[in-house]
């Protein structure tokens, strides 16, 4: 448990340096009467991480399997109850549920709100949840290569994730190379994509807060209304554009920069930007037959739905847009989600095709016993063991999504919306839910249990379902 505590010491680090920076900004916006509740919860912060690991530096060693399931279920679970407390101090009518769940929503990138309208929020609170969303996303990738590749979570492929398993002895030199292979590229795409939205005219916090929803691929912005409402054509594709590139792999795109020849052989990026261009022409297709829209509106609005369903992000042009494709298949699209070693949510796109290809194999297999076929989706080959992992973890997510759905049932959400949130908290994305007579489904009016239900679902989506049942797993503890 010392190991997990010194590692997480450094999360605590990490959030409490962003309250900082949220602060000192807010000293400059309107509401500047806030900026205290940030500043004073940095403080706090950065005096119990520093506690924290000087009290614990020099026993530090590798962190067992078991231990780094608990680090990364504590990254999602411990740290929003501290990043929670300034918004309880800025906004004293907010009860500590719906601030844990804002903070969780942000952490995990997910993008559901259970605080009052964007519009009716301080500015201060509206960075610091785009700040969240933004440690979110770059949090994902680092745990991603840091703690789930190396283990093989859920068949997870490490071949791209490079030797930081034998890279080091202690974890602060492990966390740190996870690190410098995330935040440099994290950082400079969400930069270019807050310059390329200044420019095309978005005010500065709009900005931001898109940029970062578009990078970690959440669903917080500054406004109420969907980004076709304020946002001009040029803007809007802006966001398309990052949201699908947060949805391939960061570690491919790293490649691709590099122009390493190796990353012409990782077909799942490929798949991921063949999905959504396919889908965009088609719902641009359905939006130009209503006759409600000209051929540039039906592909920005086509484009931009396709976007948010498969990167995650839930950033549509139009309210209901998600509505524009049929249940079955919208259902389908967002438990899949992008690419491994993205930021999106879902099982991701490489396990769909590890399972297509088994299925097809089976098939062969009826009509040709005694065949030998190579199981391999693209450049990843797939072995008994590795599919046993992924089967697993696609039985449990569908588990912990039928657990999600009934507990927004529980809310008396209609049967079809309740099921279409269960599996959005699964995979991280902020689907609008509709309730009685056509309203979105407000979640601070959820009752607390539905609350509490969905954001353990979105915290367990985040870590790959199967490593949080392995915390909670006796015998794993025992080995």
């Amino acid at each position: 448990m010392i190991a997990v505590l010194y590692v997480f010491s450094y999360f605590v680090a990490g959030i409490a340096l962003l309250l900082l920076a949220n602060g000192m900004l807010a000293t400059t916006m309107e509401q500047a009467g806030t900026a205290p509740a940030f500043l004073i919860s940095a403080a706090l912060l950065l005096f119990a991480a520093g506690a924290i690991n000087l009290a614990v530096r020099g026993h530090e060693r590798r962190l067992r399997p078991r231990e780094r399931f608990l680090l990364a279920i504590a990254v999602y679970l411990v740290l929003p109850a501290m990043a929670c407390v300034p918004v309880l101090v800025a906004m004293p009518e907010v009860s500590f549920t719906d601030a844990y769940f804002e903070a969780v929503s942000a952490l995990t990138t997910t993008g559901w709100s259970a605080l009052p309208e964007a519009d009716l929020l301080p500015k201060s609170v509206l960075l610091w949840r785009a700040l969240m969303q933004w440690m979110g996303g770059a949090t994902i990738l680092m745990i991603v290569i840091f703690i789930l590749a190396p283990s093989r979570v859920g068949g997870l492929p490490d071949s791209q994730a490079g030797p930081i398993d034998y890279s080091a002895n202690v974890e602060r030199q492990r966390l740190g190379f996870a690190l410098s292979r995330v935040l440099p590229l994290f950082a400079a795409a969400t930069s270019l994509c807050f310059i390329l939205l200044a420019v095309s005219g978005v005010q500065l916090l709009d900005a931001f807060s898109l940029a970062s929803a578009s990078l970690s691929t959440s669903g917080f912005t500054s406004r109420t209304a969907p980004i076709g409402d304020y946002l001009s054509d040029i803007a809007i594709w802006v966001v398309t554009l990052f949201s699908v590139l947060s949805a391939t792999s960061f570690l491919w795109l790293r490649r691709m920069l590099r122009a390493e020849p190796a990353a012409l052989s990782h077909r799942e990026s490929f798949y991921v930007v063949g999905t959504v261009f396919v889908l965009g022409i088609a719902v641009a297709y359905m939006l130009l037959g209503s006759g409600t829209a000209s051929v540039g509106a039906s592909l920005r609005d086509g484009f931009s739905i396709a976007a948010s369903i498969v990167s995650t992000s839930g950033l549509e042009a139009r309210t209901g847009g998600h509505a524009t494709l049929p249940f079955a298949l919208l259902l389908t699209l967002i438990f899949v989600g992008g690419a491994s070693f993205s930021t999106a949510g879902g099982i991701k796109m490489f396990r769909l095709g590890a399972m297509s290809v088994q299925s097809m194999r089976e098939l062969v297999r009826l009509v040709y016993p005694h065949a030998i076929r190579a199981a391999r989706f693209g450049t990843q080959a797939y072995n008994i063991q590795t599919m046993k992992a992924i089967w697993s973890l696609f039985f449990a997510a569908l588990v912990v999504a039928l657990i999600a759905s009934s507990a927004l049932g529980f809310a008396e959400v209609p049967v079809e919306q309740a099921i279409l949130g269960g599996f959005g908290a699964v995979s991280n994305v902020a689907i609008g839910l509709f309730g009685e007579g056509n309203q979105l489904v407000r979640f601070e009016t959820l009752p607390e249990i539905t609350k509490i239900v969905l954001c353990l679902s979105m915290a367990v989506g985040r870590v790959e379902v199967l490593a949080a049942i392995a915390v909670l797993y006796l015998p794993f503890w025992r080995t």
